[in-house]
């Protein structure tokens, strides 16, 4: 099994609100039907929200707790938005012979201060092992000590990729970059604090941005691999198990 992300910066406008970028969902959805195409059907692919989630998330405060009348009507609108982000991809691959199965990760999930607690998988591997593509995605789900948080999709291949081969992660850069913009091509823990002074900022990201994503990976046994959605060719090969531009991250 392996596992294949693609970030919530790529298809959507991320600066915008509720703002998908169809060019982007276009393009990579071409890049996952050829994948499929060739004969690879053993993964699983996760997305990230975007404008679809972070917006949303900070109008209503949630990121801490879900506790009065308005922040439960913001979760449930934020849930709202992020299934509608997903129904748009599967929709692009369904027309291209993808056999896309959106899975809420709200019905899945449970978290625990802001970690995932309770993961059943079970549904996802029966879709996967009848020849269906399971997908999932940042969402809002409950959170026993919060009532509701977020659950990124970062945390979800965490979760998901102690069972798989490698994972790839499609984003809108070459990989990991330092402040030359040159890709750094290996990261693990040994050098992360020096990896650390590269990492800007990113505005209106709830889940941590590329440093709270490398920390996730970094805690796993399984390679993992940033690569640039835009390159639909580098994306295809890393699924193909091939070598390509990107940053690879690996525990040790």
């Amino acid at each position: 099994m392996k596992i294949l992300k693609i970030g919530g910066s790529f298809i959507t406008n991320k600066s915008g609100y509720k703002s998908p970028n169809s060019e982007n969902i276009e393009s990579f959805a071409n890049a996952v039907s050829l994948i499929w195409h060739q004969g690879v059907h053993d993964f699983i692919l996760v997305h990230g929200a975007g404008s679809f989630g972070h917006p949303l998330v900070i109008k209503y405060k949630i990121n801490d707790g879900v506790k009065s009348p308005e922040q439960k009507l913001g979760f449930a609108d934020t849930h709202a938005s992020c299934t509608e982000l997903s129904s748009m991809l599967v929709a692009a691959l369904v027309r291209k012979d993808v056999p896309a199965i959106s899975i809420s990760p709200n019905s899945i999930i449970e978290q625990k201060n802001k970690r995932i607690s309770k993961f059943n998988k079970k549904l996802v591997l029966d879709y996967l092992k009848k020849g269906f593509l399971p997908i999932l995605y940042g969402d809002a789900v409950p959170d026993t000590v919060l009532e509701g948080s977020v659950c990124s999709g970062d945390q979800i291949i965490a979760h998901l990729a102690k069972d798989a081969e490698f994972a790839v992660l499609a984003t809108n850069v070459d990989g990991v970059l330092d402040r030359e913009g040159k890709v750094i091509e290996k990261i693990t823990k040994k050098n992360f604090n020096e990896i650390k002074k590269h990492l800007l900022k990113t505005e209106n990201d709830v889940t941590g941005g590329m440093e709270g994503k490398l920390r996730e990976l970094l805690a796993l046994k399984t390679p993992s691999y940033i690569v640039n959605a835009a390159n639909g060719e580098r994306v295809i090969a890393l699924m193909m198990g091939k070598k390509a531009i990107c940053t690879e991250v690996r525990k040790e």
